[in-house]
């Protein structure tokens, strides 16, 4: 096996194994474009439809809207409701703007991006490989009389309000508007709601108020807008003929839409910054600089398991380089320290060959050292060929050829047997006898 090949593969098995791990893992996870996900007409695993069902039997009416323009009209028209996001990241968040004050919202697992957008005091500080049962670690009345639940997944910092369950659960209120943000679904899907204390904690967010508004959108969800009734626009193109004197070139430019003013002074106006004669210059509201990587919506997207997995193979690069003792360069040849005699740097070279396994490298230094001692004894030169060697020996060519050039060996008692017949034609045509298993 060759050395790269020694690294390469248990790399290679390793990457493969990750990789299929995580693929395995992104697949089981439930998607928000699902239809199924968290919808309360359905009682499927990752629905919503037993939550509805306790929420129900606990006197609350549950009102399905399916866009944030609806649930908004919904929960004005009701007075006093609480509006449940199930998939807040799809949501129309400026509609939430209109909501009256007072309203509850509870909205399941927040991106980064989508509390940016809505204006939350809260962040993201990580997130878990999977939902994490805790206690709540706080006064809160509900999630005290829930108990340990699955709420935490992704963690969650506020800057106001309250903390539970170590992130997984934050209430604050913003603007008038009364906000829980969990940080798992785990707590109210069907396959996971009798689990731990998760149906006490999710029936007791929602049912704050007797009536909810449950938001269930699978697709981006945007409010169409009338665009503003745009301005006509009219062009100024003089007659060449006339002999108006009011007009001048100079002052009024090309007509490209914009306006110059003589001597390239003055800032062009107009939708479309025309340039005069005079090269105006024009006003531009476009913002320069780029965005820093922390505002990258694809970085963003990653999740913190893959940096971290990425960060776990460069580490075991490492380790496995310095496991080695191999230098990340080519090989340097550098001079002995000490003299060392000939016969142990013989046996520290044959023990390098045997623990790499190096049979085709052995052979090949056994059969250089063998035709060079043969060639220097018959009086040919160093590149003579075997049936040169043959010639010059006195022996039958094909039995010279069958030592020097016979196939690599393909195991340890070939490579001895080889060995084994250098040895023997070199004392046979030089009458010398040499130390056995050292044919030079």
């Amino acid at each position: 096996m060759k050395r790269w090949m020694r690294v390469a593969i248990p790399f290679g098995l390793l990457t493969a194994a990750v990789t299929g791990t995580l693929i395995v893992h992104a697949v089981e996870q439930p998607d928000p474009d699902d239809p199924e996900y968290l919808t309360p007409v359905h009682v499927q695993e990752i629905s919503g439809g037993t939550l509805a069902e306790r929420l129900v039997a606990e006197g609350v009416t549950v009102e399905r809207a399916t866009t944030t323009e609806q649930a908004v009209g919904a929960v004005t028209k009701a007075g006093r409701a609480t509006l449940f996001l199930s998939t807040p990241d799809l949501a129309d968040l400026p509609e939430l703007r209109k909501l009256p004050r007072g309203t509850n919202i509870v909205a399941v697992a927040p991106s980064e991006l989508t509390l940016r957008r809505i204006d939350w005091p809260v962040t993201v500080e990580g997130s878990h490989w999977t939902s994490t049962v805790t206690d709540p670690g706080c006064a809160d009345a509900v999630a005290t009389a829930a108990g340990p639940a699955a709420v935490l997944r992704t963690e969650y910092a506020a800057e106001v309000g309250t903390t539970c369950y170590a992130g997984g659960l934050v209430s604050f209120s913003h603007n008038g508007l009364f906000v829980t943000v969990a940080g798992s679904p785990d707590p109210f899907r069907d396959d996971r709601i009798a689990e731990h204390g998760n149906a006490s904690l999710a029936v007791g967010l929602l049912s704050r108020d007797t009536r909810v508004v449950w938001l269930d959108v699978h697709e981006p969800d945007v409010t169409p807008t009338t665009p503003p009734p745009t301005q006509p626009t009219f062009e100024y193109t003089p007659d060449p003929n006339s002999t108006d004197e009011y007009y001048d070139e100079d002052y009024y430019g090309d007509g490209d839409g914009g306006y110059g003013v003589p001597g390239g002074q003055g800032e062009g106006q107009g939708e479309a910054e025309g340039e005069g004669d005079g090269e105006g210059e024009g006003e531009s509201n476009a913002e320069g600089g780029g965005s820093s990587l922390r505002d990258d919506p694809f970085l963003n997207s990653l999740p913190a398991t893959f940096w971290a997995t990425l960060l776990l193979l460069v580490l075991i690069l490492i380790a496995l380089a310095v496991a080695a003792a191999r230098r990340l360069g080519a090989p340097v040849t550098e001079p002995l320290p000490s003299q060392v005699p000939a016969n142990e740097t013989m046996l520290g070279h044959a023990r390098l060959y045997a623990v790499a396994r190096a049979r085709d490298e052995s052979m090949l230094v056994l059969r250089d050292a063998a035709r060079r001692r043969l060639t220097t004894h018959l009086n040919l030169p160093p590149d003579a060929d075997t049936e040169q060697i043959a010639h010059a020996a006195g022996l039958p060519v094909r039995y010279v050829r069958d030592i020097l050039d016979r196939d690599p060996p393909e195991s340890n008692s070939d490579l001895v047997e080889a060995a084994t017949l250098l040895q023997g034609l070199v004392r046979d045509v030089t009458g010398t006898h040499t130390e056995e298993g050292d044919p030079s």
